[in-house]
């Protein structure tokens, strides 16, 4: 069984990136699926259109005046304007232009699309961040080079093993010279006698797919579903369910299933049960040290050799891909390790940071509230020294103009003191 059809990471690429990077239709680098001619499953939600192709977004990148529109397209038009295709606003590619959010992707690669070979008889339903990878290595429907080395011509993929089918052969239904490799689209679309009526429920079929429709004609003679049972009769197809409740061997039908499922469980624990043996002999004959029954110690990590790829024979592996299976778990693994040592790092680190800024939080509260009592004691000084001097002016009213000004000041210096001497005698409330 194939991987997960994962997307590659990193495909979108930036703003500036995209401005400077030339919209070239021989770009290496350019993907070969047309992802603006997909057929999509159901409809599509008005906000996900992009409001110049008039197609789900492709890439999608969005302007400071929040317009999100694909981003080939948005290069496109400030080629031709630089301003916002919505607004008019003017616009910066590069300084005013950034991805768009991630649940804007998410939702665009949740959507459902047909496979792009539905026409050749894919008819596989896939989400959109999937489709590319499964029409470029798994959909048996895609289009790829012919395996002969002299051949330049195209076969698609479930063809591949049978060599070269580019050569000319005659159509049996009706005599027309095409191609071994085009003949089954032929025989299916364009030959005029491809369709045949059924001798038994006299539905029409294409000729070369008899065997399909024998497997579904209502007319025709199967097996009972309790045939592995003891039930020898043929009946038709449209009678089985009527069958079923007569049959003689229905009683034993359930047990029968029961015993079945037991069976195809014991056959998958035997399979895991020979690849854990592979994988103990494997590591055996590597000379890794295995932890005993008995030993408190977990296993550490299997460090696998650079080269052990290169000897293929020595490994009690079936075949390659198990032995890299068996590689990949491993890594995995490692990996899940690496992350949990990083989580926990991130949480001591996030820990100290918060002592420290408590501590630091703490003191600037001590010194907030310091200020405030230093600020307080001004007040009340300058409140003070304020209703001394107007003591001093009240009660001297008859002073004579020609007061000098020493004097003037010697009254200030003994306002000053008297001010000092009774705060010392009596210190203020706060």
């Amino acid at each position: 069984m194939p991987p997960p059809n994962t997307p590659e990471e990193g495909l979108i690429a930036t703003t500036a990136t995209l401005a400077l990077r030339p919209l070239m239709s021989g770009d290496p680098t350019a993907t070969t699926l047309d992802l603006r001619a997909l057929e999509y499953e159901d409809s599509v939600d008005e906000n996900l259109i992009c409001p110049i192709c008039r197609v789900p977004f492709i890439s999608p990148v969005i302007t400071n005046c929040d317009h999100v529109f694909c981003h080939r397209c948005i290069v496109q038009a400030h080629a031709l304007n630089p301003v916002c295709p919505v607004d008019r606003l003017p616009l910066k590619l590069v300084s005013e232009t950034r991805p768009a959010p991630k649940i804007v992707h998410n939702q665009l690669d949740n959507l459902s699309v047909k496979c792009p070979n539905s026409s050749r008889g894919c008819d596989l339903i896939v989400s959109r961040s999937l489709v590319e990878n499964h029409v470029a290595r798994y959909c048996d429907k895609t289009l790829v080079p012919c395996p002969h080395p002299s051949c330049n011509k195209s076969v698609i993929r479930k063809d591949i093993g049978k060599g070269c089918l580019h050569y000319d052969v005659k159509c049996e239904y009706c005599e027309q010279v095409r191609q071994k490799a085009d003949l089954e689209e032929h025989q299916d679309t364009e030959c005029p006698n491809r369709k045949t009526e059924c001798a038994l429920c006299n539905i029409e079929y294409v000729r070369h797919k008899q065997e399909e429709h024998s497997k579904e004609c209502p007319e025709a003679q199967t097996s009972c579903k309790f045939a592995l049972f003891g039930c020898e009769q043929l009946v038709k197809r449209w009678q089985l369910e009527d069958h079923a409740l007569k049959c003689a061997y229905r009683v034993v039908g359930p047990v029968g299933e029961q015993l079945a499922e037991l069976r195809a469980e014991l056959n998958t624990l035997q399979e895991r049960d020979r690849l854990k043996d592979r994988r103990i002999k494997f590591l055996e004959n590597r000379g890794f040290p295995l932890p005993t029954p008995t030993s408190s110690e977990p296993m550490s990590d299997i460090n696998l050799p650079e080269n052990s790829s290169t000897h293929e024979d020595s490994a009690p592996y079936e075949s390659r891909d198990q032995y890299f299976l068996s590689l990949f778990e491993a890594m995995e693994s490692k990996v899940e390790r690496l992350s949990t040592a990083l989580n926990e790092v991130e949480g001591r680190h996030s820990m100290m940071l918060f002592n420290e800024s408590s501590q630091i939080k703490d003191q600037l509260t001590e010194i907030r509230s310091t200020m405030g009592v230093l600020g307080m004691h001004v007040r009340w000084l300058m409140n003070f020294r304020l209703q001394e001097r107007g003591r001093a002016g009240t009660s001297s009213p008859a002073m004579p103009n020609s007061f000098s000004g020493n004097q003037a000041n010697i009254i200030d210096d003994n306002i000053s003191r008297r001010m000092i001497v009774n705060l010392r005698e009596h210190p203020p409330r706060l």
